[in-house]
């Protein structure tokens, strides 16, 4: 217990510059964030488990590592600008079924920046690598006070992982690697909350607070099939979190009520990523990926106190998929262009959807260049605009875990996302280009 204290005092103290990284919606589906390198975030992230310059390669297979002599480190600032629009056609009271109005939100999402870090080591045989990064995350803010207010008001997840990998090249066509992940994650989900017909109780404030450390491994393995031309596969485990906190019960979110000490368990899900990188010319490169993510271990949240339940969200979502393909033009010795589509299935059905996480399906279009300064010392940019599809929201009181919150009908629309991201990597020792793996 006391190691687990101080681990979580450790984390939030390494979280302070990171502290805004959760914020905005999720785009990797579910409240997964995609945005973990501007090298590859120029493809879509196509080819992100296939190697290449980036070392954000590892945070999708371990054994990519090895693709950079010697020691080098990135960085990488993402700033995510989402907008979503919750528009409500009808929404009633629990118990009463008394009409709550139409009152929508205009932005139920809020804009955030997402830094990123990496360090590898490569020898001839071996590599090693360690990433501090932000897979999870996700800002959803509507005042207290709209129609769909039972169903959620201001919602967080802040998440932080520490990644250490090993690669291992086996011969001249295969590298295998591996590692652990150490994983935080802190959530905040409000919401109005019904408890009774009379002042105060009619007019209550709920708010649920939780942290834990969590430990999962990843594992992958780089091929290559012909001079300039690999296959990478990665997986990253599921990691189980039981996150332990607060709930606290408020008139009007101004005088405490009651507040009781509660946990809810959470499976962070497993994930698995293909990706090829195919030299055609010296000038072109193209690159894809398909990746799957198991977000049907997300069935339904239940917050417990004591062992028991005090409040269910029926989630039952099912499995994320992300298809992306993208090209690199070596423009000159110092400048690479890059260009990608991708198009992305949330893992939210639409009969769960809602306030807290109106995700949708959503297509891509990035752009991206790398300029190197020196042979040591790069520079990535990347634009992405993602464009989000509408989608329906219907939650009725007739679900048992909707009892006390009432009905909803509305629709979730006009989302895009802008996202722009910069990274620096630099290269010590001896300038040496880092170059696919040739028989």
């Amino acid at each position: 217990m006391m190691m687990r204290d101080w681990a979580v005092r450790a984390a939030r103290v390494l979280v302070l510059p990171m502290v805004a990284g959760a914020a905005g919606q999720a785009h990797a589906g579910g409240f997964g964030l995609r945005e973990q390198s501007s090298y590859y975030q120029g493809t879509a992230f196509a080819g992100t488990a296939a190697g290449g310059e980036g070392l954000a390669s590892m945070f999708w297979n371990p054994a990519a590592i090895s693709f950079s002599p010697g020691l080098s480190v990135e960085g990488n600032v993402t700033y995510i600008a989402p907008h979503a629009s919750f528009d409500i056609y009808s929404a009633t009271a629990p118990v009463t079924g008394a009409s709550l109005g139409t009152t929508g939100v205009s932005d139920i999402v809020g804009n955030g920046v997402l830094p990123t870090t990496y360090i590898s080591y490569a020898w001839e045989k071996w590599a090693v690598g360690f990433a501090v990064t932000s897979p999870y995350g996700l800002v959803t803010d509507a005042p207290c006070g709209f129609s769909g207010r039972y169903y959620g008001c201001y919602n967080r997840i802040f998440d932080m992982n520490v990644q250490a990998s090993v690669a291992y090249k086996v011969n001249e066509w295969l590298t295998i690697g591996g590692g652990l992940n150490v994983n935080y994650i802190d959530a905040k989900l409000t919401n109005a909350q019904f408890a009774g017909f009379t002042p105060p109780l009619n007019n209550l404030y709920a708010e649920v607070n939780g942290d834990d450390l969590g430990i999962g491994f990843n594992l992958g393995a780089l091929f290559t099939l012909a001079p300039g031309t690999t296959l990478g596969i990665g997986y990253r485990s599921y990691v189980d979190q039981n996150l332990s906190g607060t709930l606290n019960l408020s008139v009007a979110n101004i005088t405490t009520v009651n507040q009781v000490a509660v946990n809810a368990g959470l499976t962070l899900p497993d994930q698995v990523t293909a990706s090829f990188r195919s030299q055609l010319t010296p000038q072109w490169t193209v690159l894809g990926t398909v990746e799957w993510t198991n977000w049907s271990t997300v069935q339904e949240l239940v917050v417990t106190s004591r062992s028991i339940p005090v409040s269910t969200l029926d989630l039952k979502w099912n499995d994320g998929w992300f298809f992306s393909g993208g090209v690199e033009y070596q423009w000159d010795p110092k400048l690479a262009l890059r260009a990608g589509i991708a198009y992305e299935l949330t893992p939210v059905p639409d009969e769960t959807r809602s306030p807290r996480l109106p995700d949708t399906n959503r297509l891509w279009l990035s752009g991206g260049f790398t300029y190197n300064f020196t042979p040591q010392f790069s520079f990535d940019f990347a634009y992405s605009h993602i464009f989000g599809e509408n989608s329906p929201i219907a939650l009725y009181a007739s679900d048992p875990a909707n009892a006390l919150r009432g009905s909803l009908v509305g629709e979730v629309n006009d989302g895009y996302v802008d996202i722009i991201s910069v990274g620096l990597r630099y290269k010590f020792g001896a300038p040496v280009t880092a170059a696919l793996i040739t028989k």
